[in-house]
């Protein structure tokens, strides 16, 4: 029959294991809960499995190290800034040869990382705020209706107005594809 750990027993058992998991020497919370030394070693690396106090120090340099290479606001700042310029030139460059949605492809694919980098980097939301977004699906809404109010919309904008047409056009030959 195995032994009864006194560290799980222990009142206190949540505060011993919260300042062994962050890597305080055993020697020290043995003294301050008044528990023996052996005991706790026991305790650390059979009932939570954790390891010495130096291998936890040592994992979280690394993660600490993990962080500070992702990216500052900054940096993401002038990547998108980059990004959206290059969309310009894209975009423009695609309108001459009709080759768009290829384009249109490969910015999403650059955006989509930068947004990725960003929420590693927790610089898509502030430190204590938590958003929760319900969202309806069941809208129903016609492609002619949405194409009506955007066409109409920018009809002072030929430009754009244009650019938003070719993009309603190619949603619409997707859609008439087999296999879409």
């Amino acid at each position: 029959m195995s032994r009864t750990c006194l560290t799980c027993q222990h009142l206190k058992r949540p505060d011993i294991d919260r300042r062994l998991a962050a890597g305080e020497p055993s020697a020290h919370v043995a003294r301050d809960y008044e528990l023996s030394p052996s005991s706790l070693h026991r305790h650390r690396t059979n009932c939570p499995k954790l390891g010495s106090s130096n291998a936890i120090k040592k994992e979280a340099a690394r993660g600490t190290a993990a962080v500070t290479l992702l990216p500052s606001k900054e940096t993401l700042s002038g990547a998108y800034l980059e990004l959206r310029n290059r969309i310009d030139q894209i975009v423009a460059q695609a309108e001459q040869q009709g080759s768009l949605a290829v384009a249109v492809s490969g910015l999403n694919s650059l955006r989509q990382t930068l947004d990725s980098l960003a929420r590693l980097a927790g610089h898509d939301r502030a430190a204590s705020t938590q958003v929760n977004v319900a969202v309806q699906t069941n809208v129903h809404v016609e492609l002619g209706q949405i194409a009506k109010r955007l066409i109409e919309h920018f009809d002072q904008e030929p430009d754009l107005k244009a650019r938003i047409a070719q993009a309603l056009v190619e949603i619409d030959d997707e859609q008439d594809q087999p296999g879409a």
